[in-house]
């Protein structure tokens, strides 16, 4: 199965005509590219964001931010319950428009029996948006996010990374080694202590 996209290319941009379609006002388009499905009917970038969502949304799921100075240095590495948030999250709309009925003869303030808006709420259940970052998954499916805040860069990932040894000379990925997994499994146990007071 593929995804058909089509692209549209203005005359003057240098690319070979693809086809001999013209619109009134120049553009050309280019020859259709067939963009392959998974096994799951997505393509890469839908299945990338699809995934994001399972595993930012999962309130089950322990997360690991490392906080490294503009230098390089590692200022910090903690767990993080639930998940990240940008400060650009909220839980109502920041624009809306009410439907007056009547004062209340006990307060000044005006009552509304109806609140519309025009923004959307996201999948995860919040209106606004996230500050800048990227995210992927390694090729064993472990979550990475990187971006910067507050003057520092920080990777996000669902797995504890020794960003003192961070990469494997052969593989290029990054080493979670048994000191890391280790670590890990005190840090889960100390959660679940405090949880159960």
């Amino acid at each position: 199965m593929l995804f058909m996209v089509s692209l549209m290319l203005g005359a003057e941009g240098g690319c070979e005509e693809a086809s001999n379609q013209q619109s009134a006002s120049g553009a050309m388009q280019a020859k259709v590219i067939s963009v392959p499905l998974n096994s799951k009917g997505q393509t890469c970038e839908q299945q990338n964001v699809q995934d994001r969502i399972r595993i930012t949304t999962d309130p089950t799921k322990v997360m690991w931010i490392h906080m490294i100075a503009l230098d390089g240095k590692i200022v910090r590495r903690m767990p993080v319950r639930n998940k990240v948030t940008s400060s650009g999250k909220r839980l109502e709309p920041s624009k809306a428009a009410g439907t007056y009925i009547s004062s209340s003869t006990s307060s000044s303030l005006p009552r509304y029996n109806e609140w519309t808006t025009d923004e959307l709420l996201g999948p995860d259940g919040t209106y606004g948006g996230s500050d800048n970052y990227i995210y992927w998954f390694d090729p064993m499916g472990r979550y990475h996010q990187w971006g910067t805040a507050g003057g520092l860069g920080y990777l996000v990932t669902d797995y504890p990374i020794d960003l003192e040894n961070p990469m494997d000379q052969i593989t290029g990925l990054y080493n979670a080694n048994q000191a890391a997994t280790a670590w890990q499994k005190q840090q889960e146990v100390e959660l679940k202590k405090q949880e159960g007071k």
